[in-house]
């Protein structure tokens, strides 16, 4: 009876207290939808700012992107500019006509007219005529020379001197587009139609919207006075440099809102004092039951020592099971989340590389399926594999620290988001190797080739502009079926290693790589050893035909890998040649350039870079052979015996017994100097000497080929013609046949 009657005089006790509370609820309630409310008001104002924004800039920059399309590309433009005074009439009625179709098509435009500098001649789209006795003489003197690459300011424009002047922004672009050597294109857009365009955005008795351009002059006349309007939002675009302001008029919903909020808040605050004092009141008249409570908690011997949270001497606190569950259960709930995330990102990453990798068994159900876990973009009716590679990626590994390289990558794959969207598509980006982004673009039925390319292109020129490193982009064909996914991406990564040959920071489609005819890497070989055993001789038409093979690898469209393949057989040939001339040449080419170039080879990204570092290193080399063959002991004997050999060659008794016992030396011992010297036997050399002057004779003259065989230092016409054709190929009399074809030809 006494517990019954205890209880009814708690509950009693508390029935204010509960009262208090569902009251205070209402009311919390009621704020918070009026909170909501009104916050909803402010981000629909901020959003009304960003729409008109980007409603402006979108308008503003199609008319930016039609007027250099047009410049570049519209023939009537382009032989307005290029003609005179004087010129065909019809070409001003075909620049006219152009002028009234961007006009039509574009009705936020209110004229345009074209500046000619030749003859200072203004066409419009309503008169003509000279610079002089046009209306807007002043804008076109300013804007001339400083052609500013945004739209301008507002400013006051007349067509006719009868007619009134009227609020326009101008965009002002030179023709040609990139020189504007020739004229210029104004383009005005009124700022009532400005207006207009923002006006059906929004209820101008209970919002407003203000603009300015960058001299701070408001482009809209409707500009409601500042004590009537309170200001939410406030936005500057990048394109125009206008800002955007706009906010609520005073006395409307929103500040009747607000008022109900403070009051609400007024009577909460006072409600949360009222319930504390009341709550401290009871608590205290009824704590007794609650402190046996606790004391019968207290009577335990909890065996918590492994948690670290004993209090006093040998007391254990009494709440310390609740805190301990809460830990436990907080730090459960913390690692599964930390899991899922891991496990979620390794599913993504796992449905990315086997769409890719052929022969991966995976329908389209299953992929639809996972797509939908994933929140990942559902599959389309076709798909297209892109892949950017980081170009230079060992300097740019080395420019930046790893936290640094992992936010640029981070703001690679979002911007490419970004423009995927701006374009229409829908992508899925992954980094599969450590300097390739892949990216799988979802293609509707309505999407086309062109425009792919414009995306691509839209994102290298981001990253070029506002970047400090640049990327290639493969491009593969369009995937009608998903098994073919996997082949789009090989083709992209394909078309990557075409980038030593056709140039970085750009794209590289199939188009790209069929345009020009693949040649066999064999066929370079031969070209090679003729330009290195030029180099051992110390030819000077080594370099020509090094810069021939470079010139037609070029043309031949070669893979990274077959590029190397060329470079490494190069190499290899220098260092044979350069193995004959002696231990002190191979010495050199082995300890001093071949690590070299090896290095500077290492560091190359394209063929323009490997020529240069070859034909430099290869340089250097041939002066240091060049030293080293004349700074010998007998370097002025041998160069002696050169000149007495190209003095005598008509000599049939000329030989290595000849020079000995002319310079008393042992002939074996000439023979290794001579090589050792001039990295040439003595006997090819003179072999060249006697040939190249027959080969003159030859094709100059009719003598026979006895004379022109005695002619030259040898006594019989047979070991002439022996010689001749093991050396040319064919026989005096057919190189003669042959010369003379080629010259009557």
């Amino acid at each position: 009876m006494m517990s019954k009657s205890w209880f009814n005089r708690l509950l009693l006790s508390y029935m204010p207290i509960f009262i208090i509370v569902v009251t205070f609820t209402f009311f919390v309630f009621f704020q918070l939808i009026s909170e909501q409310g009104r916050k909803e008001a402010i981000n629909a104002n901020s959003m009304l700012s960003l729409q008109a924004m980007r409603l402006i800039d979108t308008s503003l920059r199609a008319i930016d992107n039609m007027v250099m399309k047009e410049s570049i590309n519209n023939k009537s433009l382009i032989d307005f500019f290029n003609s005179n005074e004087n010129g065909d009439p019809y070409i001003n009625i075909s620049a006219v006509m152009k002028m009234n179709d961007m006009i039509s098509y574009y009705p936020l435009i209110d004229s345009v007219y074209l500046v000619r500098y030749e003859d200072q001649v203004v066409l419009s789209n309503a008169t003509g005529g000279h610079i002089d006795t046009y209306p807007d003489k002043a804008f076109i003197e300013q804007y001339r020379n400083t052609i500013s690459q945004k739209w301008t300011d507002k400013r006051a424009f007349r067509q006719f001197t009868l007619l009134e002047s009227k609020d326009v922004v101008s965009l002002v672009r030179g023709a040609p587009f990139m020189t504007g050597e020739k004229g210029m294109i104004v383009v005005n857009v009124a700022t009532d139609a400005l207006e207009r365009l923002v006006h059906e955005l929004y209820n101008s008795e209970v919002s407003f919207i203000r603009i300015k351009d960058g001299a701070g002059n408001e482009l809209l006349n409707e500009a409601e006075p500042v004590d009537s309007m309170r200001v939410y939002a406030n936005y500057k675009s990048s394109y125009s440099n206008w800002s955007y302001i706009s906010g609520f008029v005073q006395g409307t919903f929103i500040q009747t809102v607000s008022l109900l909020y403070n009051v609400w808040f007024v009577i909460g605050i006072l409600m949360i004092i009222a319930g504390l004092v009341w709550m401290i009141y009871i608590s205290r008249r009824n704590a007794k039951p609650v402190e046996q409570i606790v004391s019968r908690f207290s009577g335990y011997k909890l065996a918590l020592a492994e948690s670290g949270k004993n209090i006093g001497s040998g007391r254990i606190n009494e709440f310390v099971f609740i805190e301990s569950a809460l830990d436990n259960l907080t730090e459960q709930a913390r690692q599964y989340q930390q899991q899922y995330k891991e496990d979620l990102h390794l599913r993504t990453r796992n449905l990315f590389h086997q769409l890719i990798e052929a022969g991966a068994e995976l329908t389209p159900l299953e992929w639809q399926r996972e797509a939908l876990r994933l929140q990942l973009p559902a599959p389309a009716d076709r798909h297209t594999l892109i892949v950017m590679e980081l170009d230079k990626y060992g300097e740019f590994c080395s420019s930046y620290s790893r936290n640094d390289q992992n936010l640029l990558k981070f703001a690679l794959r979002s911007i490419t988001y970004e423009q995927s969207s701006r374009f229409g598509y829908a992508c899925w980006a992954e980094w599969t190797a450590s300097s390739r982004l892949s990216v799988i673009l979802f293609e509707s039925g309505n999407a086309h080739a062109a425009m792919l390319v414009q995306l691509c292109d839209s994102i290298r020129a981001w990253i070029e502009q506002n970047m400090k490193f640049t990327i290639s982009i493969g491009i593969g064909d369009p995937a009608l079926q998903h098994s073919e996914i996997a082949k789009s991406f090989q083709q992209a990564l394909e078309a990557l290693n075409y980038k030593m040959v056709l140039g970085e920071n750009r794209l590289i489609t199939r188009e790209d790589m069929m345009s020009q005819g693949q040649v066999e890497v064999y066929a370079y070989l031969g070209m090679i050893r003729s330009a290195v055993y030029a180099f051992r001789k110390s030819e000077a038409s080594w370099r020509a035909e090094l810069d021939d093979l470079f010139s037609q690898m070029k043309q031949g469209l070669l893979t990274k890998d077959e590029i190397m393949n060329v470079i490494n057989y190069l190499l290899y040939s220098l260092g044979r040649e350069l193995s004959g001339l002696g231990k002190e040449f191979n010495l050199v080419w082995e300890s001093e350039a071949l690590p070299v170039l090896t290095g500077k080879l290492d560091n190359c990204h394209s063929l323009e870079n490997m020529h240069e570092a070859i034909i430099g290193k290869m340089t250097e080399l041939e002066h240091t052979l060049a030293d080293m063959r004349y700074s010998g002991q007998h370097a002025g004997i041998i160069q002696e015996m050169r000149r007495v050999i190209e003095e005598e060659y008509v000599n049939p008794n000329m030989s290595l017994e000849y020079l000995s016992e002319k310079y008393d030396m042992n002939a074996k011992y000439v023979s290794k100097l001579f090589k050792e010297t001039t990295g040439q036997k003595f006997i090819d050399f003179l072999i060249d000497i006697r040939l190249n002057e027959a080969k003159r004779l030859l094709k100059e003259t009719r003598r026979t080929v006895q004379d022109i065989a005695e002619e030259v230092g040898y006594t019989s016409a047979i070991s002439f013609t022996r010689v001749f054709k093991k050396v040319v190929g064919c026989s005096p009399g057919e190189y003669r046949s042959e010369t003379l074809k080629q010259q009557n030809g």
